[in-house]
């Protein structure tokens, strides 16, 4: 390969490396994307049968004073709810088939 005046061999051979390295960081990052695609969710999924939406909307009974802070479910067929009665926090487990209220947890105030 012949060289133009002016033009070192050392400036050269960096402009080859880089191109190199641009080639070589293109094909990593190309299996990367792919490898992660592959990989699946870094999380379990959540099974595919939730019955939240088409479940019959059913009263649950709270004894009086009590209020409903929040609601979490835990299994398909049970919920954890937040309460507060009378001033004092608890964690009651409702299990939703047989419309039953489980002990659950005080929490410290």
């Amino acid at each position: 390969m012949e060289q133009t005046p002016g033009t070192s061999k050392a400036l050269l051979g960096a402009v080859i490396g880089m191109g190199l390295l641009i080639v070589a960081g293109t094909v990593t990052l190309v299996g990367v994307i792919i490898h992660r695609m592959n990989a699946g969710p870094a999380h379990p999924a959540l099974s595919a049968h939730i019955p939240l939406q088409d479940a019959p909307h059913t009263a649950l009974s709270l004894p009086a004073g009590t209020r409903l802070i929040s609601m979490t479910r835990v299994e398909d067929n049970l919920l954890a709810l937040h309460v507060s009665e009378n001033g004092h926090e608890k964690v009651l487990l409702w299990r939703i088939s047989t419309q039953s209220l489980l002990p659950g947890l005080d929490l410290p105030q």
